[in-house]
């Protein structure tokens, strides 16, 4: 069932470029040579071949049925980060070109071009990739299935201790790295609004870049570059596992909000999802995620008498 279904949506992926091609067959004896292919509001400021721009459009949908094709065939965990993806790029590459060519031959030029109630059609595109989300068939949540594990030797009544865990993300750093060039050009260029977004942009990026996970009696903290940015109690914990953190099953990268949990996903792998007294779960992947998972469930489980 579960793969019958993700091979069903796949399948129904190849709808742009069918429409694509139908549009093209249906209007083949009345095509302009050129259609307007970029809007300001709903007036064209740019035009484009329209073989050329038919061409294109065809690639990047075959390419993005192939991609669904091969995300199904392979039954693909991340499937339900693939296939919404494809389908919004197919769909809305293969309607710009189908909405370019009805409103230019609809005014007899493109110069003379409205998008008017046009623009509706590309933006259903976003309406067809939340379905297909919703209906792909979930896998099992992880933190069902990963490990609670323990310390060897129970800490003993007094004792303390502590674990220092990171985890590191490339992209995060390279796009922290782009939004700062970005803003530098942008302070150049005098345009204060953007620099101020790009700044953010920055910070935020430069912020997974690298993040520190660390275990005490006090809880889970996390921070970036020494500052503090989220803290889980440590009697809001009932308990942590260990599992492979999939960002098809918590929603992507980043800092994501979803129906079964907060996580903070920097990379797929191992990381550690805390169970919480009157809160939903808590994940983050971090490297030695089993250490810092076995002294956490150390610190929330009663010590033992002298």
């Amino acid at each position: 069932m579960t793969t019958s279904r993700t091979r069903l949506l796949a399948a129904i992926s190849a709808v742009p470029l069918l429409a694509l091609v139908i549009a093209r067959l249906a209007w083949s004896g009345q095509l302009p040579p050129v259609v307007a292919s970029h809007w300001s509001g709903t007036e064209p400021d740019r035009f484009s071949d329209t073989t050329t721009y038919f061409w294109i459009a065809a690639a990047v949908c075959a390419a993005a049925t192939a991609i669904a094709g091969a995300v199904a065939a392979r039954a693909r965990t991340d499937a339900a980060l693939w296939l919404p993806a494809t389908v919004l790029i197919g769909w809305t590459v293969a309607t710009a070109w189908i909405v370019s060519v009805a409103a230019t031959i609809e005014a007899g030029s493109p110069e003379a071009a409205t998008l008017g109630w046009w623009i509706i059609v590309p933006l259903l595109g976003i309406v067809w990739a939340i379905a297909t989300f919703a209906l792909l068939p979930r896998t099992s949540h992880s933190a069902e299935n990963g490990a609670a594990p323990t310390l060897p030797v129970p800490l003993t009544p007094g004792e303390r201790a502590a674990w220092t865990g990171y985890a590191r993300g490339r992209w995060a750093g390279v796009l922290a790295l782009a939004m700062a060039v970005a803003a530098v050009v942008s302070a150049l260029v005098g345009a204060l609004w953007l620099t101020v977004l790009f700044l953010v942009l920055t910070i935020a990026g430069g912020g997974f870049a690298s993040v520190t996970v660390q275990i005490d009696r006090t809880g889970l903290t996390l921070s970036s570059w020494n500052v503090r940015w989220r803290k889980i109690p440590l009697d809001s914990i009932n308990e942590a596992r260990v599992t492979e953190i999939r960002p098809a099953e918590w929603g992507g990268w980043g800092y994501r909000f979803t129906p079964r949990g907060t996580a903070v996903v920097i990379r797929a792998g191992e990381g550690i999802v805390v169970t919480r007294t009157g809160g939903r779960p808590f994940a983050v992947t971090v490297d030695g995620a089993a250490q810092g998972a076995a002294l956490l469930n150390a610190l929330v489980a009663p010590r033992p008498a002298g």
